[in-house]
């Protein structure tokens, strides 16, 4: 299925605070527990930004509703020094298989060089294989929060 989408800072859309935090919250929230769907909120809100880290973009098809979603961020993994982070890449299911989570990718890694960065990292519990297809070396497998994760990194020097 080919979705013809664009891809936006979330500050553009503001009326997506909400669905991109649900999002978030539905996929990933027992990875922190304690965490309400409004700390999610307020996080998102917090990364409605163009000028650095955090950042949150949004995928939209033609008729402006969202189709995915990802962020870059400072700190992903607790006590891990490396940084930034591509983080939180959603496409909901109906979305999936259109190319929608590969631009994503491909959209914060631009947003980490542009800032500077000269390499950006990622842990994934369920695709790892999306992110190697994606040029993405596995840096290490490990245990976080009771999950089995591979730690990955991207060369944003040689892209």
């Amino acid at each position: 299925m080919h979705i013809d989408f664009s891809i936006v800072p979330l500050v553009e859309r503001p009326d997506l605070v909400t669905t991109v935090a649900r999002w978030g919250f539905g996929e990933w929230g027992h990875l922190a527990p304690g965490t309400t769907l409004d700390d999610r909120i307020a996080r998102v809100r917090a990364s409605m930004r163009v000028d650095g880290v955090p950042m949150i973009v949004v995928a939209l098809d033609g008729d402006g509703t969202p189709v995915g979603t990802a962020s870059l961020i400072d700190d992903d993994l607790k006590g891990d020094a490396r940084n930034p982070w591509l983080a939180s890449v959603y496409v909901p299911p109906r979305a999936r298989r259109g190319g929608v989570g590969a631009r994503l990718v491909r959209a914060v890694e631009r947003l980490a060089a542009g800032f500077g960065y000269e390499r950006i990292y990622l842990f994934t519990a369920s695709v790892p294989a999306l992110y190697a297809r994606l040029g993405w070396q596995t840096l290490e497998e490990r245990s976080y929060r009771g999950e089995h994760v591979t730690v990955m990194s991207r060369d944003l020097t040689s892209r």
